[in-house]
């Protein structure tokens, strides 16, 4: 929540900065940061006395814990005992062992939240949804922008076109993207900053006035204790099976702290609430990352993901068919000058819908359509026989069914005719 707090002024300022476009004159913005951050602040504060106020309706001990035995957690030198556990610790941020970036210095999500005055420029080391959406909100408040990303794209977990089309959108922001890089090391050159990479057999550098280091982030386990506690477990979280429980009877686990955590927001919630019924269930319940898994990215154009991707099916032996439609093509996105981006629908043999990806705007709320019909098992004629408003966003959807319907329908009657 805080960050999106941030994107929505950064949008604004793009908005105002580009009003020309709609025939409306306005000046060109300027950005009071002090404002910006004061009202994420209040903004959170409210959501946090919220659910302060409920956490605090229960017995609560504050303080660091650790296991002292599979029963027992220390909290400050005091002895809590306990019939079940749930480990929530979450994760924290990942900075890699690169040689000379703590001596040059950095900035990481959580400073970024707090910058009540953005540097000149700014190199982001990583390519993942968080250094994407606030490379996009630092360069659209002012900030000159590099992307470095180790991988061959930006958000390496998803498909190429996916990548590709944020990659695009970004660039068209102003913002540099370079991928497919190995980080060499970092050095000070009076106040600036330089990092130094290699693409393929070549060494290069940026050069910026501050380096934001979003590498991803790390199960948060450190000084649990967890040995006592008989909970196994490695540098990426903690091990459970399927109800999410430990190795240790007694404890669960769920969030950030997992082995591979998908590392969402609703996921952490789903997994909390689960592990907490299966602790005292007779009959527990499998956790089901099918649905849950499903994501967005609040970058402009957003990116929302649901169900399969190509690169799921590919690695699963999953036959399927595809279909894309762009923004560009669609009457509302044109109107409202949103035509970045796609929809990708993925269907199996039988028509019915494998998952969906969507690149372009509000990508976040429309992938909810592609949510319902993966919960009931729709197929590509339920989305062509559902009402669609027009002029809308979500009409979208219509066209890539539209066009896996007749596919699929055309291969059946060529598989019947003699």
């Amino acid at each position: 929540m805080p960050s999106k707090t941030l994107l929505r002024s950064a949008e604004i300022a793009h908005l105002v900065r580009h009003a020309g476009d709609a025939g409306i004159i306005a000046p060109p913005p300027g950005v009071d940061m002090a404002r910006v951050i004061g009202r994420k602040r209040r903004i959170i504060q409210s959501f946090a006395d919220y659910r302060a106020e409920q956490i605090e309706s229960f017995p609560l001990v504050r303080g660091a814990a650790r296991f002292t035995d599979p029963g027992t957690i220390e909290v400050d030198g005091r002895d809590v005992a306990a019939q079940r556990f749930v480990i929530a610790t979450g994760s924290i941020i990942n900075v890699p062992a690169i040689p000379g970036l703590e001596a040059a210095g950095f900035v990481t999500s959580d400073d970024v939240l707090e910058m009540d005055a953005l540097p000149a420029s700014v190199v982001v080391l990583g390519g993942g949804p968080t250094a994407c959406e606030l490379a996009q909100y630092l360069s659209r408040l002012g900030s000159d922008t590099t992307i470095v990303q180790r991988s061959a794209t930006l958000l390496s977990g998803e498909d190429a076109d996916v990548a590709s089309a944020l990659r695009a959108a970004l660039e068209r922001d102003g913002i540099r993207v370079i991928t497919g890089t190995s980080l060499e090391r970092v050095e000070r050159s009076g106040r600036k900053k330089i990092v130094h990479y290699g693409v393929g057999d070549a060494s290069r550098s940026a050069i910026a006035d501050e380096i934001f280091v979003a590498l991803g982030r790390r199960a948060d386990i450190d000084d649990l204790g967890l040995e006592a506690a008989g909970v196994e477990h490695g540098r990426a979280g903690i091990n459970v099976d399927e109800y999410l429980q430990t190795s240790n009877p007694r404890a669960y686990a769920a969030g950030d702290v997992l082995h591979d955590s998908w590392q969402l927001v609703h996921v952490a919630v789903h997994e909390g609430m689960l592990a907490a019924r299966n602790a005292f269930a007779q009959e527990r319940t499998a956790v089901d990352y099918g649905l849950q898994a499903a994501r967005a990215v609040f970058t402009e154009p957003q990116v929302a993901i649901a169900g399969l991707t190509e690169r799921d099916c590919a690695e699963r032996g999953i036959e399927y068919v595809a279909s894309s439609y762009p923004f560009d093509d669609l009457g509302k996105a044109i109107a409202t000058d949103r035509t970045q981006g796609f929809v990708k629908m993925l269907a199996g043999r039988d028509g019915t819908i494998l998952g969906v990806a969507i690149v372009g705007a509000e990508a976040s709320d429309l992938i909810h359509e592609a949510i319902a019909l993966l919960y009931f098992k729709g197929g590509v004629r339920d989305v062509m026989e559902m009402p669609h408003l027009h002029p809308t966003l979500a009409e979208i959807m219509t066209y890539p069914a539209e066009a896996l319907l007749e596919r699929l329908d055309h291969e059946r009657r060529a598989l019947v005719t003699p």
